[in-house]
C-alpha cells in the first residue's frame, strides 16, 4: 500500500479526526513542520487505530529536530504502545517523553525499551498517574536506562512498591526522581539513602510525598544527607507518611545542629534549599511540627543565599549561635542543654569585641546586652590578676622615679634662682649705701657756698 494511501486510511476524513489534526500530522509526515514539540490531544488520540499509531510512530521517528513528545492522557494501552513503538526506535533526537495519565502496563513498556536504549539524548521521562505502572514496570524501565543519560524520572501516583532496581542498575546522571504516592516503604528509603551517600551522587530533587516513610526513615535520610552536597530539594509531606516531631527534629538538626559552634559551622547540611515535611497552612498539622517546619524553612533560606559552604556556615553561626533566643529554642527542640553564655568559652578573647559588635549589628541592642552580661565573667576568667597587680606596681614605681627626677631638677632650678636673688639683694644694698654718701657730700658743699657769699657782702 502506498504511503499516502496508508495516511488516508489512518487519518482520512472517514476516521472522524478533525481537519486541523489531520493537516498537522500530514506536515509532520512530510517534514513540513519546523516545531520541535509534538503534543497529541486526547480527543484526537481516542480516534487513532492501530495503523494510525504505527504511522504516527514512523512520522515521529523521521522528524530529526523533535525534542519533546507529549502523549499524556491519550488512553495508551499495551496494544497501542506496541503499535506506536514498531518504528519509533529510530528516533534519536528526543529529549523529553511525556506518557503521564495512560493505561499501559509492563507489556506496553517493554515495547518501548528498544527506543529507550537507542535514544541517546533522552533526559526527561514522565510516567505518572498510571495505576498499571508497578514494580515490574519500574525495573524494566531502570534496566533499559542503565548507563544512559536520563536526568529526570517522574512516577507520581503509580503502584511501585519496590525500587531495588536503583541499587542494581546505574543511572549516572539522574537528578530528579519523583516517587510521590508510591508505597516504597522503609526498604525503599534505605536504597535512596545509600544512593545519597555514594561518592558522585547526582540527585538534586527527591519527591517522597506519601511514600510510607516514618520517623525511622526520616532519620535515615537525615543521616545520609549530613555530608551530601548535591540534593537541593526534598519533599516528605503527605498523609501517606507517618512523620512526627521525632522525624522533624532529625531534619532540623541536619540543617542546624546547635550542640556546638563547630557543629553548626561544619557538620550540618548547607545544600538543601527546600525541605518539606508538612503541607503549609494545614490545620491538622501539629503546632510543634509547624514550628519546626518554619525553622527548617529559615535554614533552607540561608542555604539558598550562597553556594559557598564556608559562607553559609558562618551565616548560620551568626543567626543561631549568637542569638540567645534562637539558640535556646533550638536547644530545647534538639534536646541540648542550654547554658546561657557558654558558647563564649569557645571563642578566643581577642575576638570577643568583634563578636559582640556583630551581635549588636545583626540582633540588636537587647541581644548585645544579654551577651555582655554573660561575656563579662568569661573575659575576667582570662585575666591574670597577679600579673595585672605587678604591672600596676611597676607602673607606679616608674611614675614615682620620674616625679623624683622632676623634683630634683626643680630643686636645682630653685637653688639657682635663690642665688640670683641673693646677688641681686647685695647689689641693691650697695646701691643704697652709695646714694647716702652722695647726699652727704652734697650738703657740705652748699654750706661753703653760703659762707662765701656772706664774706663777699661784708667786704
Amino acid at each position: 500500500m502506498e504511503e499516502d494511501e496508508q495516511f488516508n486510511q489512518a487519518f482520512g476524513e472517514h476516521t472522524g479526526i478533525v481537519e486541523g489534526c489531520r493537516e498537522w500530522i500530514w506536515n509532520i509526515k512530510n517534514n513540513n513542520d519546523d516545531s520541535t514539540v509534538i503534543h497529541l490531544r486526547s480527543v484526537d488520540a481516542d480516534l487513532f487505530t492501530d495503523l494510525a499509531w504505527r504511522l504516527f510512530g514512523r512520522y515521529i521517528a523521521n522528524k530529526s529536530n523533535l525534542r519533546k513528545l507529549g502523549l499524556d492522557m491519550c488512553n495508551l494501552t499495551d496494544q497501542k504502545m506496541a503499535s506506536l513503538s514498531v518504528e519509533l526506535t529510530s528516533s534519536r533526537s528526543l529529549v523529553t517523553l511525556d506518557l503521564d495519565c495512560n493505561m499501559f502496563g509492563v507489556e506496553g513498556l517493554r515495547n518501548v525499551v528498544p527506543f529507550l536504549r537507542n535514544c541517546p539524548q533522552l533526559k526527561t521521562l514522565y510516567l505518572g498517574e498510571n495505576e498499571n505502572i508497578n514494580t515490574d514496570c519500574f525495573e524494566v524501565l531502570v534496566s533499559a536506562l542503565d548507563g544512559r543519560s536520563v536526568e529526570e524520572m517522574h512516577f507520581f501516583y503509580c503502584n511501585i512498591e519496590d525500587i531495588s532496581a536503583l541499587g542494581t542498575y546505574n543511572l549516572p546522571n539522574l537528578k530528579i526522581l519523583n516517587l510521590t504516592n508510591n508505597n516504597i516503604g522503609m526498604e525503599g528509603i534505605r536504597i535512596l539513602s545509600n544512593k545519597l551517600q555514594q561518592v558522585g551522587s547526582t540527585l538534586k530533587e527527591l519527591h517522597l510525598t506519601s511514600t510510607g516513610i516514618d520517623d525511622e526513615g526520616t532519620e535515615l535520610l537525615a543521616t545520609s544527607l549530613k555530608h551530601n552536597t548535591t540534593l537541593e530539594a526534598l519533599y516528605l509531606e503527605g498523609m501517606g507518611n507517618n512523620i512526627t516531631d521525632r522525624g522533624c527534629n532529625a531534619m532540623l538538626k541536619l540543617m542546624v545542629d546547635v550542640s556546638s559552634i563547630d557543629s553548626t559551622y561544619n557538620s550540618t547540611n548547607h545544600t538543601l534549599d527546600t525541605c518539606k515535611l508538612i503541607y503549609e497552612d494545614d490545620d491538622e498539622d501539629d503546632e510543634d511540627m509547624s514550628e519546626i517546619q518554619s525553622l527548617i524553612d529559615e535554614a533552607c533560606e540561608e542555604n539558598g543565599r550562597s553556594s559557598n559552604p564556608d559562607g553559609i556556615g558562618r551565616a548560620k553561626v551568626i543567626k543561631y549561635q549568637l542569638n540567645s533566643q534562637k539558640r535556646k529554642e533550638l536547644c530545647e527542640l534538639q534536646g541540648v542543654e542550654y547554658i546561657p553564655g557558654n558558647i563564649f568559652a569557645d571563642i578566643e578573647p581577642v575576638l570577643l569585641p568583634r563578636i559582640l559588635a556583630l551581635i549588636g549589628e545583626r540582633h540588636g541592642q537587647s541581644e548585645l546586652y544579654t551577651a555582655l552580661i554573660h561575656t563579662a565573667p568569661e573575659l575576667l576568667s582570662y585575666i591574670d590578676r597577679k600579673a595585672l597587680i605587678d604591672s600596676e606596681i611597676a607602673k607606679n614605681i616608674s611614675q614615682a622615679d620620674t616625679l623624683r627626677q622632676q623634683a630634683n631638677a626643680l630643686m636645682l632650678q630653685a637653688s639657682v634662682i635663690t642665688a640670683k636673688n641673693d646677688l641681686l639683694s647685695r647689689r641693691r644694698e650697695m646701691i643704697g649705701i652709695g646714694d647716702s654718701k652722695q647726699q652727704l657730700a652734697g650738703g657740705q658743699g652748699n654750706s661753703m657756698k653760703v659762707g662765701d657769699k656772706k664774706r663777699k657782702i661784708q667786704h
